[in-house]
């Protein structure tokens, strides 16, 4: 598939804006601390990827903060309000008042070209450029290994790295055509995202009562 691309099309105010509602998720009730990234949807929601807060009672958002006195940023707990194992997505409602930023709009992904995913370390956001080489429809197990139906998903040409999962996939429009979920392990930059169809048939389905976020992934 080649060489990931080395830069994107979107103006530095539209990654600006993306950037500012790009989160950092974690949680620590299992073995394994958990991190990923995720971004502000419709409805006050947070989106992300399920494997990222599966067994997570409250995940911790953290938001960027561009304040001279913040440290890293503002830290937010959450609840799980929907949460697919199958597509590997989960929508969380931070907790509080806290204003959310502008939630991000959603479009479906056109083969061959280049966008951006974006990803929060922990410290700050950054959008990664990335090609949108295909749609497929990715059949085999959940993110806890039982057979599933699948899933309509992406193959990227991206670097992406532990962490970056439920981070937006978005196009040169700055909209989210996907949410990652995996990586290549042979060493080649290929990832995988879940398409936004997905996203937007769990948002639609959303009542805003909690949901059991399954068990923790590595058994405890």
């Amino acid at each position: 598939m080649g060489a990931p691309p080395q830069d994107h099309e979107l103006s530095d105010s539209l990654i600006a804006r993306l950037l500012d509602s790009t989160v950092y998720v974690k949680g620590q009730d299992c073995k394994v601390t958990q991190n990923g990234s995720g971004f502000v949807v419709a409805g006050g929601l947070v989106a992300t990827g399920a494997h990222v807060v599966a067994g997570i009672e409250a995940p911790i958002l953290i938001f960027s903060d561009d304040r001279p006195s913040a440290n890293v940023g503002r830290e937010v707990s959450s609840t799980v309000v929907a949460f697919d194992p199958v597509a590997d997505l989960a929508l969380l409602r931070p907790h509080g008042d806290f204003q959310l930023p502008a939630p991000l709009s959603m479009s479906e992904a056109a083969e061959g070209t280049v966008g951006v995913l974006l990803i929060h370390d922990g410290t700050r956001p950054s959008a990664i450029p990335a090609l949108i080489s295909q749609r497929i429809r990715a059949t085999g197990v959940d993110i806890y290994g039982e057979a599933a139906n699948g899933r309509d998903a992406l193959v990227l040409v991206a670097p992406v790295e532990l962490g970056h999962s439920g981070g937006a996939v978005v196009n040169a429009a700055g909209e989210v055509v996907g949410v990652t979920f995996s990586r290549n392990r042979g060493g080649r930059p290929v990832a995988y995202a879940v398409q936004s169809s997905e996203l937007t048939k769990l948002i639609d389905g959303v009542d805003d009562e909690p949901v059991a976020a399954g068990p923790c992934r590595d058994g405890s």
